[in-house]
């Protein structure tokens, strides 16, 4: 039975009800009439004028809170629904996030020169062709000067060698170190690096104290490693 019709059916019972139990308080208005707090008949007049209707009303309110047969398969349909897409919302944000950790991992896959490489493999080079960090990590305190200069002079040759192979330089500032240079007031100052008293706005006069480096290609070699490495320089083991 749908619950309007119940909802009907009760109001109709309890109508009628009401009518019997108001005509009997019409009857008897004394009920109503008697507010002496000693007299627990005062009470019941309005329970029987109002009682029903109030009953009424209380018993709508529960059923209509009640679900139907009808009711809770749709209830039920609905819940499962739901859980239905916010499974798929997390199954969509998993693939979504396991799509953007495999995109990461082919692009550093498909690097060739991070920073970590690009490394390795210049001061393998230096140390190839010109001993640098034999020489940098070598206590040269005994030697005398003439035996430095010696060694420096190999260390030079190899380490000039590696460096014009592997990096194509030029001087920032193409001007002689210690001649008069304007700057400008829209310098880069990761070109430029202004010492000395500095105060004021540009343009500024002044010395080049160094012209400054910088790259116009870089020429390493193709890295064939599969995994990254802390080695700079194999160690080398002659075999007799």
């Amino acid at each position: 039975m749908k619950k309007s019709t119940v909802i009907l059916l009760s109001f109709l019972f309890f109508a009628a009800v009401n009518i019997i139990t108001g005509y009997y308080v019409y009857l008897h208005q004394d009920l109503l009439k008697n507010f002496d707090p000693n007299d627990y008949t005062t009470w019941i007049g309005w329970a029987l004028a109002g009682g029903p209707i109030a009953a009424w009303i209380l018993f709508s309110i529960i059923i209509s809170l009640i679900p139907t047969k009808e009711e809770s398969p749709k209830i039920e349909s609905e819940d499962k629904d739901i859980v239905k897409k916010e499974e798929k919302i997390e199954a969509s944000e998993e693939e979504e996030k396991s799509q953007v950790e495999t995109k990461q991992e082919e692009v550093k896959a498909e690097d060739l020169y991070p920073k970590e490489i690009a490394v390795v493999q210049l001061l393998g080079l230096l140390q190839r062709e010109g001993r640098l960090i034999d020489f940098l990590q070598e206590d040269i305190e005994p030697y005398e000067d003439a035996q430095i200069g010696a060694a420096v002079r190999e260390v030079h040759r190899g380490c000039k060698k590696a460096l014009n192979d592997a990096l194509a330089l030029k001087p920032v500032l193409d001007a002689a170190e210690g001649s008069e240079v304007e700057i400008e007031e829209d310098f880069d100052p990761t070109k430029i690096r202004l010492i000395g008293n500095v105060h004021g706005e540009p343009p500024f006069k002044g010395i080049i104290r160094h012209c400054g480096w910088r790259f116009t290609k870089i020429n390493l070699p193709e890295w064939t490693g599969k995994e990254k490495t802390d080695v700079l320089a194999p160690a080398e083991v002659e075999i007799q």
